[in-house]
């Protein structure tokens, strides 16, 4: 019995031919475009299942090829599945190339790499409220060249890769999450820090100090309006009366030009460094919203004494205005 046990087995032995085959190194969705990380080296069974050979050069040869059908970790990789990302040929899915800013990774990203897909934000300004950085998601680089991912996805999926740039008004950011790094921590991490960041950015921007907006009374909403305060040669301050003007515009220009004219008599409640700020109903803000516009300049500033009848000084002014742009 023994000796036929020791035949068995040195039979079977013998028989026992086994040939290294590419397989999936991990699990590889449709549509994923081959990169040399994705394919390993396994042997097996010598069968009639349509398989590709390994050798030394197969992960170069096969890398930028797409994978038609999802394929798990260890699974054979035969011709039959792989099919040139340019034809697309596989179920529904798109094409889509989605440029990508590295300036977060100075020593840059790979394909196969995981990253956390970012928001730039935007800066906050006197005319906008901009917004923070922000980690949108995380993501594994596939067909990623440096600078672009080459996608093939699904139409809803294509639709959103497609408008991301329009949608941020830039390119999205990538920063690599270290090995073994939790990009959830990371980014809970990451979006903490540039919010703070952002919040004193906005706060440098607001002349009238931190409690500025807990002055604004219900519906109303924000102007920052700069003026011109060339007609005040010894300057202006807050709390001063003032005579808000618009600068004209010479003979000649768009729309045949027009003399300077006083707009109103203005109390400079919130002024700092050239801006004033007024906190307005809808209609009231719209209007000064728009000015700067409507004038083609900032609005000029002429500081009055207290107890000035203003519409009498606006009234001679605006005579004397007109009558040297007449003669001009």
């Amino acid at each position: 019995m023994a000796a036929s046990v020791a035949g068995f087995w040195a039979t079977a032995s013998a028989f026992d031919e086994r040939i290294a085959v590419v397989v999936a190194a991990r699990d590889l969705p449709r549509g994923h475009v081959l990169s040399t990380a994705d394919l390993a080296s396994a042997e097996v069974l010598l069968d009639g299942v349509p398989h590709i050979a390994w050798s030394p050069g197969s992960p170069q040869a096969l890398a930028g090829l797409a994978v038609a059908h999802a394929l798990p970790a260890g699974s054979l990789v035969s011709t039959h599945l792989l099919v040139e990302p340019s034809v697309g040929a596989f179920g529904d899915a798109l094409e889509v190339v989605v440029p990508l800013d590295v300036s977060l990774a100075p020593s840059g990203a790979r394909d196969g790499d995981t990253v956390l897909l970012v928001d730039p934000g935007v800066a906050p300004s006197h005319e906008r409220a901009g917004r923070p950085r922000s980690v949108i998601g995380t993501i594994e680089l596939a067909g990623f060249d440096g600078s672009a991912m080459r996608l093939f996805v699904p139409p809803a999926e294509w639709v959103r890769w497609r408008a991301l740039p329009a949608e941020l008004g830039a390119v999205p950011m990538v920063l690599p999450v270290p090995l073994g790094g939790d990009p959830a921590a990371l980014s809970a991490d990451l979006d903490g820090l540039w919010a703070a960041s952002y919040e004193q950015e906005a706060a440098a921007l607001q002349p009238f100090g931190g409690r500025w907006r807990d002055q604004a009374a219900p519906g109303e909403l924000e102007v920052l309006t700069p003026l011109d305060v060339s007609l005040a040669p010894s300057g202006i301050a807050r709390g001063d009366l003032v005579l808000l003007i618009d600068p004209g515009a010479p003979r000649g220009s768009a729309g045949g030009g027009r003399p300077r004219s006083v707009l109103r008599a203005v109390r400079l409640e919130h002024y700092e460094d050239g801006v004033l700020g007024v906190w307005a109903q809808p209609v009231e803000w719209v209007w000064w919203k728009s000015l700067p516009e409507r004038l083609g300049a900032a609005p000029m500033a002429l500081r009055v004494p207290e107890g000035t009848d203003t519409e009498a000084v606006a009234r001679d002014l605006d005579e004397q205005w007109r009558n040297a742009w007449e003669q001009s």
